[in-house]
């Protein structure tokens, strides 16, 4: 009856932890979305100071929690975002608003499903 106990006490730790990594995914990913989605509003408005500070403030909160989704998420998406920040990069410094727009709409979608992905939804169940 021990053992019963101490397995349901695990289980519930686990469960825990589980919803723990769920609302931690989602609280990261969701603001660097919307800094990237707001960066790519104002370069399309010529605001290039805004969307410059905007888009490295998504970048250096995706650098910060990068260990933390490195243990629970896949990595293969985390590579190609990291390969979107970096064409990023480049179209802020050839000052290309239309393309510069484009790639913070793709970073900030990648960013949402990735917290998205560790949801509690029946499509994750399944």
């Amino acid at each position: 009856m021990k053992r019963s106990w101490m397995g349901l006490g695990l289980l519930l730790v686990l469960l825990a932890l589980a919803l723990l990594v769920t609302w931690a995914m989602a609280r990261v990913h969701d603001p660097i979305a919307r800094d990237l989605t707001a960066a790519g509003e104002y370069a399309l408005a010529g605001n290039w100071t805004r969307a410059e500070a905007l888009s490295r403030q998504a970048e250096e909160r995706w650098e910060k929690h990068r260990l933390f989704r490195a243990c629970f998420a896949d990595h293969n998406p985390m590579e190609e975002i990291d390969a979107c920040f970096a064409q990023l990069e480049i179209y802020t410094r050839m000052r290309e608003e239309t393309a510069f727009a484009a790639e913070c709409g793709e970073i900030a979608r990648k960013a949402q499903a990735m917290g998205e992905a560790h949801g509690l939804k029946w499509e994750n169940v399944l």
